[in-house]
Parts: C-alpha cells; sequence; structure tokens
C-alpha cells in the first residue's frame, strides 16, 4: 500500500516513492480525470526531480505553478485551470522525505473509495508508464496572485491588521513568499522568520512543529499574535501576544461555530466538554483532514479539523489553509488568552515508536490486555505518513496519563512490535 493518510510519502527515490512511481502517477491521474495535472510544491531539493518524473507519465500535461502551499493547488483547480492537482511535498517531515498528495476535480482531497481505485490503477501502471508527456511542463506565474486573492476573499475586507505587529514563521517552506505578502496587504507590520529556505533546511527548528522560536519573537519584537506553520502551508500554529502557545484543540474551539465541530480521535476531551456548554457538539472521525473533510460535507456543518493544527472552514479554500486558519481566528479578536480564559485541556501523554512492520494491533495480545486497564481515554494507531506507531493518553491529571502510557510502551515492547 503506498498511500498513508495524505498521499504518498518517502524518502526519494526509494520506494514508495520512486520515479517509476511518479510517472505512472501522472499517467493515471491524466487516464482517470485528464491531462491538465496543476502542481505545486514546497522547498525541499528534490521537488524538482519528483515534478520532472511526474511530467514523464503518459498523456500528462504539468501545469507548474512552482512553490506554493499545498490548498494552492487546490485553489487552481477550483478555478478550471487543470482537471486535477498535485502538491509534491512530505508537509512536516526532514528534508529527506518527500511526497505526493492529489486533489481532484473538484480541487477537494480525494474519497478513500477513490484514492483506492487510484492506487490499483496506480500498480498496474508501474513498467508502462513513462510516455511523452503531452507538450511538457508549462510553468505558470500567475498562481501567487490567484491563491493570495483566494486566501483574502475568504477574510474580512479591508486593513484590519493595521496598527498591529504579527510574527509568522513559514518553516522555510512553501508559504515563505505569500504568507508574509498577505499579512502586509491586510495592514500588519510583519515579523517574519524562517524565510530562507535552502532546500535542506525546511521545518529545521521553525515552523508548526516548533513553535519555541515564533514565540520567543513574538515577546522580543512586542508582536500581537503569531503564526506558524508547517513545511507546506497547510497546517497553523498559533501563538498569544504573551508568547504563549496555544495548543491545537484551544484553535478549534476559537473557531468554532455553528451546531457542532467536526474533530478526530486526537481531540482532547475537553474540548467536547467545552462546545457542550456551548449547546454544540464535537463529532470525531478517523484521522486525516480528508476523513473530517467527507463528515463536515455530510452534516453541513462550518468547522472542522484536528489539534495538530490542520482545519478545514467550510466557506473556505476547497482544503485547509494554515494561513487562513490562523487569520480567521485573529478577525474573531486580537486577545486569544483573554479568549480563552477557563479552558484547561486534560493532561495527555503521549509517545512514538519506530516499526518495521504493521501487524493489526487487535492482535497484539499484550497491547490489548494493556488498553483494557487504561482509565483514561487512550489512542494507539499507525502513522498514516511515517513508519511509526502513535501512543497517547489522555486524563484528568498529569500523572495518571503518564503512568498508563508506560504501561502501554512496556505492552507494546512485550509485543516485539518497536524496532529494536
Amino acid at each position: 500500500m503506498r498511500f498513508g493518510t495524505d498521499g504518498i510519502r518517502g524518502r526519494w527515490p526509494e520506494e514508495p516513492l520512486t520515479p517509476a512511481v511518479a510517472s505512472a502517477l501522472g499517467t493515471v491521474l491524466a487516464a482517470r480525470f485528464g491531462p491538465r495535472l496543476a502542481v505545486v510544491r514546497d522547498t525541499r531539493e528534490t521537488g524538482p526531480e519528483i515534478l520532472a518524473a511526474v511530467a514523464r507519465g503518459r498523456g500528462v500535461q504539468v501545469q507548474d505553478f512552482g512553490v506554493l502551499p499545498t490548498p494552492a493547488v487546490s485553489v487552481m483547480v477550483a478555478e478550471g485551470l487543470a482537471d486535477a492537482g498535485l502538491a509534491i511535498t512530505a508537509s512536516h517531515n526532514p528534508w529527506q522525505d518527500n511526497g505526493l498528495k492529489v486533489v481532484g476535480p473538484r480541487g477537494t482531497k480525494l474519497e478513500p473509495s477513490e484514492e483506492s481505485a487510484l492506487e490499483s490503477e496506480l500498480e498496474a501502471a508501474l513498467g508502462s508508464s513513462v510516455g511523452p508527456g503531452g507538450p511538457g511542463v508549462e510553468r505558470h506565474d500567475e498562481g501567487r496572485a490567484i491563491y493570495q486573492s483566494a486566501v483574502l476573499e475568504a477574510l474580512p475586507g479591508g486593513a484590519w491588521l493595521k496598527g498591529y505587529r504579527i510574527a509568522v514563521d513559514c518553516a522555510h517552506g512553501a508559504a515563505v513568499e505569500t504568507a508574509p505578502e498577505i499579512l502586509s496587504r491586510l495592514g500588519a507590520e510583519v515579523v517574519s522568520l524562517g524565510c530562507a529556505p535552502d532546500g535542506r533546511n525546511i521545518n529545521v527548528e521553525r515552523g508548526a512543529v516548533s513553535p519555541e522560536a515564533l514565540a520567543q519573537a513574538v515577546v522580543d519584537q512586542g508582536c500581537k499574535a503569531g503564526l506558524a506553520l508547517d513545511g507546506d502551508g497547510d497546517r497553523c500554529v498559533l501563538v498569544a501576544g504573551s508568547g504563549r502557545v496555544l495548543d491545537g484543540d484551544g484553535l478549534l474551539l476559537l473557531l468554532a461555530d455553528g451546531p457542532g465541530l467536526v474533530g478526530t480521535v486526537m481531540c482532547n476531551q475537553a474540548l467536547a466538554e467545552a462546545l457542550s456548554s456551548r449547546g454544540m457538539a464535537l463529532v470525531r472521525t478517523g484521522v486525516g483532514d480528508r476523513l473530517v473533510a467527507r463528515e463536515l460535507a455530510r452534516r453541513g456543518w462550518w468547522v472542522g479539523g484536528e489539534p495538530s493544527g490542520h482545519v478545514l472552514l467550510s466557506d473556505g479554500l476547497p482544503t485547509g489553509d494554515g494561513l487562513l486558519t490562523g487569520l480567521r481566528v485573529l478577525a474573531g479578536g486580537m486577545d486569544l488568552e483573554a479568549r480563552l480564559v477557563g479552558w484547561r485541556p486534560h493532561a495527555q501523554a503521549s509517545a512514538t515508536v519506530r516499526v518495521r512492520t504493521r501487524p493489526p494491533l487487535e492482535t497484539l495480545e499484550p497491547l490489548q490486555e494493556a488498553l483494557a486497564l487504561v482509565k483514561g481515554r487512550a489512542v494507539v494507531r499507525y502513522s498514516g505518513t511515517e513508519p511509526k506507531l502513535r501512543l497517547q493518553v489522555e486524563a484528568p491529571e498529569a500523572a495518571q496519563a503518564d503512568r498508563e502510557l508506560a504501561c502501554l510502551l512496556a505492552a507494546v515492547q512485550e509485543s516485539g512490535l518497536g524496532e529494536s
């Protein structure tokens, strides 16, 4: 199985992300959706090589929009500039990794059934997918302006950030040009971090996975708030003016509106309780924004997301956008801490174990026995993007969460699952 929770991801040019796979994917996307394939990429040095491999697919006509956030490709497709879209990125992963994220004809992520069919077609195409590739790669320079306009149209009009100093950390990634420009157009005095990509420094001590530098900059530069994006720009972590890094569940609480919010199994139980006190519901899905998107559409609700900072807005872009997420929060009030007075998430303890194989968790007897003894709320799952097992335990107090996580980790080792 090549597709994880968000496309194909690996270390180029090794399995599962090889030149043959990239070309075969270009072939099957052209055959399934049409020849015009919009492509954006992040700043990893392997991006141009992968784009060239995709363009060697039979019948594909690559529309290259350059370095742009992943949600930009959904905008290009939704605007009718291509039949489908592809983002070349490994998101928050280290620079050595890269990946291929697919969006369909509506500019949205594929349904699991569509992705399963695509994967079968991909395997069938391997070995016979390289062809003339249509007219080759057509470069488009207008993509940045189109994407920026789409973000601004989903926000309040005018220079509503005028008079505010706002820090943004772009993780040396895909949003290095677009995010500071959008903030400036909204009137902000911008303090930029993580905006000097060199092909190998993406996500290194910067961005949503490492917001500490942004938190310090917010304090040192007297900023009203800070926004940290991940390597492909679809995820946001917010920092209050005091330098406090907001947890992802708190961010979702600030955005919640309407009858309820769609989250994932990773959402804190305190979020469910806070929403309930407001007469709103929390509906959980499995991990992955496409699952959130499907449930959001089914219910006709307005906001869904994951505590990692991936958020979907029904009146936003076709896929989640980190900068838009952060700005929509700020549009509701700049004093983030005042808006979260009384918010206290339950304690969580988490760990990650590298694995070589992925046996069904229900077949691991020691782990199942340990899970039965957990009094808090436990989530154990394989990562959809990396060879890892993720464990999280939530409890009213930290000591209980730590103790129960330790028991689960011991059971994982007893099951022989972790790498030696």
